[in-house]
């Protein structure tokens, strides 16, 4: 027989949650690892595999009435966090560098059942280059830039500050709202090139 998960393991996260060190805004920073195989809830085909990483996690999410707990990924789908093996509930993602933050939403009437937590990083497990460019990225976020474009533009601030995007992001952060609107626009010399990463 199917065991349900117990609403235990929910109290026993939270309470080692609690204790967590501080942390700051995420956006597509959180991430989690796959201690075995965990299928996706909902879609039958999408695994993520033993040694695989969940990315852009951005919630984190318990139901309330099998208590089964869960990390769902921006664009991406939700991963429970332990999976059942036989009579054993077993821990299947590990978070490694955020943690569950204690501002909730729900449940509601669309997902009775639901409560939705923000997830939130943990400073100290990020290298300090890219917190900083994290900071700036939801510094612009706050101003209204799309998720893309405001990972664009920190890369010019904190990669390359005196290229025109670089000086127009300075700009903005020093609270000159004609900049502002500038990166709203979204400025063709604000397209940061990746490296093909095929």
């Amino acid at each position: 027989m199917h065991r349900s998960y117990p609403l235990r393991l929910f109290l026993a996260l939270a309470a080692v949650f609690c204790f967590l060190g501080g942390g700051a805004r995420a956006d597509d920073i959180c991430e989690a690892t796959a201690l075995r195989d965990v299928p996706a809830i909902g879609v039958a085909n999408s695994f993520i595999r033993k040694g695989g990483k969940d990315e852009a996690i951005t919630q984190f999410r318990v139901n309330l009435r099998t208590g089964r707990t869960s990390y769902c990924s921006h664009g991406g789908y939700c991963y429970p966090t332990h999976v059942q093996i036989g009579d054993d509930l077993l821990l299947a993602l590990k978070m490694t560098n955020c943690k569950p933050s204690t501002k909730a939403y729900g449940p509601d009437a669309s997902e009775p059942d639901e409560i939705v937590y923000e997830v939130e990083v943990i400073r100290s497990r990020i290298p300090r280059d890219q917190m900083r460019r994290e900071d700036v990225k939801n510094r612009l976020l706050n101003m209204g830039l799309c998720s893309a474009c405001a990972d664009n533009v920190a890369q010019f601030y904190t990669v390359q500050p005196r290229s025109q995007c670089g000086e127009l992001a300075r700009s903005a952060l020093e609270g000159n709202p004609e900049s502002v609107h500038a990166l709203q626009e979204g400025p063709s010399y604000c397209t940061w090139h990746y490296p093909d990463r095929r």
